[in-house]
């Protein structure tokens, strides 16, 4: 059965609020998939995602980077409380690095076996994780924000990466994958993107209704994005 708990875990400056869910018949170590939240902050949808990844038979974190209590209302909230993390990020990447830390010391975590996914601001959020050079096994960017944290990080980067993006993405246009490609390649990254065609931003969001502005639900998209990321964990998961 599909169990959730509460995880508090705290820096020098505040409090963080996040959700783990595992499955309680399995024994033993699993492996650990991060999944970190979009600019409104941890919510029922990253929650919700955990508990599918629990069911895959991984222990799954829904972390929190914005703060515990620090959840956005509206569009105005979000904007400002993603845009307090992008003024400094490094402090954003010391709040990553902290979330994966923490669940190290779950005694149901498999240490040699941690991932990360992300949606949006979180799709970001674990591209710097990658970026960092952090001993990962690979993270996982749906419809996320690629433009680099502007930190000179030294060395190759560790983690496997895939990107799940839409082509008609206001916020990462064509011209942004391909800065990606290369980015990633120089650092010799072994990466690899899934581009869905008349696919925006938000796509793996049922809430998402704003295609005006870009952002709409795609149910092709967000079911084979969905099915591309498990092969890509059972692949790194077990070799």
């Amino acid at each position: 059965m599909i169990q959730t708990k509460q995880l508090i875990y705290s820096d020098k400056q505040q409090s963080y609020e996040g959700v783990i869910a595992y499955d309680d018949t399995i024994t033993g170590k699993r492996p650990v998939v991060l999944v970190s939240h979009t600019w409104v902050g941890q919510s029922q949808f990253e929650e919700d995602k955990a508990k599918e990844l629990a069911e895959l038979g991984y222990l799954a974190f829904a972390i929190d980077v914005f703060g515990q209590g620090r959840r956005a209302k509206n569009a105005d909230e979000a904007e400002a409380l993603m845009n307090e993390m992008l003024e400094d990020r490094q402090e954003l990447l010391n709040r990553l690095l902290l979330a994966v830390d923490t669940i190290k010391e779950n005694e149901m975590a498999d240490t040699k076996r941690i991932g990360a996914i992300g949606f949006c601001f979180g799709g970001k959020c674990v591209l710097d994780l990658a970026r960092s050079g952090i001993d990962m096994k690979g993270v996982v960017c749906f419809h996320g924000i690629f433009d680099p944290p502007g930190i000179e990080h030294e060395g190759d980067i560790m983690s496997k990466i895939l990107v799940l993006h839409g082509w008609e993405d206001p916020f990462a246009f064509p011209k942004d994958i391909i800065s990606l490609g290369y980015e990633l390649t120089e650092r010799n990254a072994i990466w690899e993107m899934d581009v869905f065609g008349h696919t925006g931003h938000a796509f793996t969001n049922p809430n998402a209704n704003d295609p005006d502005n870009g952002m709409a639900f795609n149910q092709l998209a967000n079911d084979r994005s969905w099915l591309r990321m498990t092969h890509f964990f059972k692949e790194i998961f077990t070799k």
